[in-house]
């Protein structure tokens, strides 16, 4: 009997492995993936608090003395594929990570921040998980831990992984940086880490450079985790990433070769941090993200008068585990039992104690409770015996059980006649079912006595005898906001609600109003304001437009952050956004008066452009009037004119002065040239004096005609003709009077000689 037994148990294994196979009972399990953590943060400068959330990783908080802790989205900068941790845990873009400052910004020791890490009960252990630090480079941080056990842990047992820089110029895939200083090209710098002192040090110069970064990779299971961050010189900033890589572990509990459902399974990680979850109707149970570790152990509470065939024993997860199985088996000759707890309307009713006795003695062979579908089995019995089932508030049903080897006996269905409780609610997100499956479990005395799924509207209900439970389920996604645990007290026939809605955090930003106007004090409406953050990535990017009565309000920046706030045609103002709220003094921007251009040309009457004239345009009304020269081409460009405003333009002066034009200026730009004529010049140049004519034979003197030398000047000046005297025309004149003189210096030798001659 026992060895047909054996044979049948072993064909139903084959036929429940078969069957898991095809319905894909293990197939649910999650495949390996890294995660990015999900970081929040509270409080004020040098008291902040927060926590970061890893998928099958303990409970993580810190606090931090630095005087400004933010949550960054991860949008624009993080850790590219490339990378060294990317390449192990994927890309981390979109994943927040933490940006931090030190208490002060001073060279000196006092000034560092202190960030310490708690982790409940400690890390998983050996690799599985890193941490990175970003943007060290004006800066240096020094890193220490504690073990699990509250013990120093060395330096090495940091695990450095290395150094690197996460700019996408040489990490492809990664965040677009600026150029280095001195117009290095991007990715260039890297920090150092002192194996000796814990220290990872941006570079020798102590420039703010982007990308430079190092990543850890602890070897032992940590308790803490503190990071000591300390200025070098300017106004320094690094980043922190936590990250983790997770596999499944799963595989089926059987009793006897039949499937173990709703049966509670437990695995221990190698920290003690216990994860729990049941058995579905095949037996089948995942544990989705489990942090890669060795040293898990699977348990399951043994069945009554059952005893433990065969367990995994100690998991090494580094891959997912998909057989991690449980098998239990009763002693020869003994069989089960199975049966199913309803209402008078035949639903099935979950938590119900379910009690086997034998009726001959009433000893009790067996007590179990139903799962969430009302079902239950008792194992353990003795076989081809006469026994009862029953629970309070039903008929006690009797059955035979089956003979040793035979199949499971088929208890009919127990019927409760007393009212019962529903336990119903509702999981939203945001006001809308979630997108994904979520599982709601009740539990009662510590214990979970039934898990059922919610709906696609994310409804979800339990029938129950009255009593006192909790409704629990998780956050539909990572760092929603919103209770996990609900109480609830059931009456007989009463309904209790357990709702669950979930809220996405809202990121919490704070605003920053001012002004922009003249000189004079108009206001300046319709012109782009703009908040750029001073560390890139640090938070959104933020452009407004004024009013019309030229204020704004820049809505929507991070707190506690340096802001960059730029206005076209005046200098930026930086800012540090305030922590909650708006901010108390507005940032206003002056611009100098706005000015257009007028241009123009110059010509004489004769069409011909006038070069070197002055030109003056005065304003009808107030104001100061603006003057230029026209150029070799006759052109000119007044700039600097009030717009829109009536000027008289004038060009040359004097007797030489044209007519004035009246214009009125454009709006903005350069308005339409104008032509400007003015009077042709005429100019008396200075007399030149005549040559002396030679005397005539009579012996008396003489001028030349139209000459004023020596006399009258009967004919007046020569008449001027409008040329200018030339170079040749000077060296033609004092050759004149050069013969001029000979001819003279010639007629008196003569004239000597003839008086000679004569006496």
């Amino acid at each position: 009997m026992r060895r047909w037994r054996m044979v049948t148990a072993g064909l139903t294994g084959i036929v429940l492995g078969a069957g898991l196979a095809l319905g894909g009972a293990t197939s649910a399990s999650a495949a390996t993936v890294g995660h990015w953590g999900a970081f929040e943060v509270s409080g004020s400068a040098r008291a902040y608090t927060g926590a970061v959330a890893l998928p099958g990783f303990p409970e993580t908080t810190f606090a931090s003395t630095s005087r400004q802790a933010q949550v960054i989205s991860g949008a624009t900068t993080g850790q590219g594929p490339a990378t060294p941790p990317g390449a192990v845990y994927g890309n981390s873009r979109n994943n927040t990570y933490l940006n931090q400052r030190p208490a002060f910004d001073q060279t000196n020791a006092q000034s560092a921040a202190v960030t310490t890490y708690t982790f409940a009960g400690g890390t998983p252990g050996a690799g599985g998980w890193s941490f990175v630090l970003g943007d060290i480079d004006a800066d240096q941080a020094t890193i220490s831990a504690t073990l699990a056990n509250g013990q120093p842990a060395s330096i090495a047992q940091l695990g450095y992984q290395g150094s690197y820089n996460s700019c996408s110029t040489v990490s492809p895939g990664g965040w677009s940086c600026p150029a280095d200083p001195g117009g290095v090209a991007p990715g260039q710098d890297t920090p150092t880490w002192n194996a000796g002192t814990g220290v990872l040090v941006g570079n020798a110069a102590a420039n703010d450079t982007s990308g430079a970064s190092a990543w850890f990779t602890p070897t032992v299971s940590l308790g803490t985790l503190t990071i000591t961050y300390q200025q070098r010189s300017g106004l320094p900033v690094y980043q922190t990433w936590f990250a983790n890589r997770t596999s499944s572990l799963s595989g089926v509990a059987t009793l006897d070769g039949a499937a173990l459902p709703n049966t509670t399974v437990t695995v221990t990680a190698p920290n003690g941090t216990e994860y729990t979850t049941t058995t579905d109707d095949q037996g089948a149970y995942t544990f989705p993200a489990l942090t890669q570790a060795d040293g898990y152990q699977v348990a399951i509470a043994t069945p009554d008068n059952a005893t433990l065939q065969s367990t995994p024993g100690t998991i090494s997860l580094r891959a997912d585990v998909t057989d991690a199985d449980v098998a239990f088996v009763t002693p020869p000759g003994t069989v089960a039992v199975s049966g199913t707890v309803v209402d008078t309307a035949g639903t099935p009713v979950a938590d119900v104690p379910v009690t086997i006795t034998d009726p001959a003695t009433g000893t009790v062979l067996a007590e179990v409770v139903t799962d969430s579908d009302g079902a239950y089995t008792a194992s353990g019995l003795p076989a081809a015996t006469p026994v009862e089932a029953s629970t309070p508030g039903a008929t006690t049903v009797p059955a035979t059980t089956g003979a040793d080897g035979a199949a499971t006996v088929v208890v009919q269905p127990l019927v409760l006649q007393a009212a019962l409780s529903t336990i119903s609610g509702r999981v939203t997100l945001d006001g809308a079912a979630p997108s994904s499956a979520v599982d709601v479990e009740l539990v009662q005395d510590g214990e979970v006595v039934a898990t059922t799924q919610a709906a696609a509207d994310g409804t979800y209900d339990f029938r129950v005898l009255p009593g006192t439970y909790t409704v629990r389920t998780t956050a539909p996604v990572a760092g929603a906001d919103g209770a996990t645990e609900v109480a609830v007290t059931t009456t007989a026939g009463g309904t209790s609600s357990a709702d669950f809605p979930f809220v996405t955090p809202v990121p919490v930003t704070v605003t920053q109003a001012g002004s922009v106007t003249y000189i004079d004090g108009t206001p300046v409406a319709g012109t782009t304001v703009t908040a750029r953050p001073v560390d890139a990535g640090s938070g959104a990017v933020i452009v407004v437009t004024t009013n019309a009565d030229g204020s704004y309000d820049l809505t929507g920046l991070t707190p506690g952050t340096d802001y960059r706030i730029t206005v076209a045609g005046t200098d930026p103002q930086l800012v540090t956004s305030v922590t909650t709220g708006a901010a108390p003094t507005p940032v206003d921007f002056v611009l100098p008066l706005p000015t257009v251009d007028q241009p123009g040309t110059v010509t004489d009457s004769d069409g011909v452009a006038v070069a070197d004239v002055p030109v003056v345009a005065t304003p009808t009304g107030a104001g100061d009037p603006v003057s230029t020269t026209t150029a070799a081409d006759g052109t000119f460009d007044l700039t600097g004119l009030a717009p829109s405003t009536e000027y008289s333009v004038v060009a040359g002066t004097g007797d030489q002065a044209s007519a004035p034009q009246v214009v009125t200026t454009v709006a903005t730009g350069s308005g339409t040239p104008l032509s400007i004529v003015v009077p042709a010049a005429v100019v008396t140049p200075t007399p030149t004096p005549s040559p002396t004519a030679p005397p005539e034979s009579s012996g008396g003197t003489g001028t030349l005609p139209g000459s004023s030398v020596g006399g009258s000047t009967p004919g007046g000046p020569l008449a001027f003709t409008g040329a200018e005297i030339t170079p040749a025309a000077i060296a033609a004149g004092i050759l004149v009077l050069l013969g001029g003189g000979l001819l003279t210096f010639r007629a008196a030798r003569n004239r000597r000689r003839t008086e000679h001659l004569q006496d």
